[in-house]
């Protein structure tokens, strides 16, 4: 909702609107940090597509090894004796696929090290696995990639705010923009600024009722499969667009007396009072 809003607002130019453009920016910075913490809710789906990673090259390295000992029982003298070879290097990295992720990492880079070497790739072509090798290399090297991917993803959101926190922010300056367009229409320049935060209004109202729409008919199910609506959230209120002051009889006319000066200024846009906004957005 505050990316929909943002994007109309957005191309108006803040003083048509009684903002600043750090106004804007303040705001926009608000909206991005809030989608940064809700980039926490994909860390299962992450941790998921990992795991699948780490399954992947444990099969393969089991795979890989197996070969290898089956190679050095085998009847052919020509896989024997290099399988043997290659189960003294294999052998040395038992149990590898249990390690924890980081050490298995290492160990498999270490391993492949040492198949690099003329005389292990000789006797891995001589048993025919060289393919596994290279499979083992890929599998490993697209989980350290997607491994380190994920520890900046949890330094990243690690001092974040809580979510709780940056949504109230974001709910009061969103308050406030709403307080300066609905100013802004009162004391439009022109009937063409008028017009313009008019029509803008209407797109936010729009914005407004179709996501409460959406909410509306989105309804969660049970586990048992019941379904179940979720609390309507409250109706937005419609933002007034004030009448036009009627303008004061001159002297001489009507009651002859001199139109009265107001006694207070009018409300600073950048000093909204305590109420709600005419624009609200519902609750979720």
């Amino acid at each position: 909702m505050y990316t929909t809003i943002y994007t109309l607002v957005k191309p108006i130019p803040p003083a048509k609107l009684l903002l600043e453009e750090s106004d804007i920016t303040t705001w926009n910075g608000g909206i991005l940090e809030e989608m940064e913490i809700d980039r926490e809710a994909k860390k299962a789906e992450e941790t998921a597509e990992l795991q699948k990673k780490d399954d992947a090259r444990d099969e393969i390295a089991s795979a890989l090894i197996q070969e290898i000992r089956l190679a050095a029982k085998s009847p052919i003298v020509e896989k024997r004796a290099p399988g043997q070879r290659l189960k003294i290097v294999v052998d040395t990295y038992k149990g590898i696929t249990r390690e924890n992720l980081a050490s298995e990492t290492a160990h498999i880079k270490a391993l492949l090290n040492d198949l690099d070497k003329p005389a292990a790739v000789a006797d891995l072509a001589a048993i025919g696995q060289t393919k596994l090798v290279q499979m083992l290399r890929t599998a490993n090297e697209e989980f350290d990639a997607m491994y380190i991917k994920r520890l900046d993803f949890d330094v990243s959101i690690k001092n974040l705010p809580s979510g709780k926190v940056i949504r109230l922010k974001n709910d009061k300056m969103m308050a406030v923009i709403f307080r300066h367009i609905e100013t802004a229409y009162m004391m439009a320049a022109s009937d063409e600024d008028r017009k313009l935060v008019s029509e803008l209004i209407d797109r936010i109202n729009a914005a407004i009722h179709k996501a409460k729409t959406v909410y509306n008919t989105s309804g969660k199910k049970k586990e048992d499969g019941d379904p179940k609506q979720p609390k309507e959230p409250k109706e937005p209120k419609t933002p007034e667009k004030p009448k036009e002051p009627k303008q004061p009889e001159k002297p001489g006319g009507g009651s002859g007396e001199q139109p009265k000066k107001p006694d207070e200024k009018p409300k600073d846009p950048k000093k909204p009072d305590d109420g709600n906004p005419d624009i609200t957005l519902p609750e979720e």
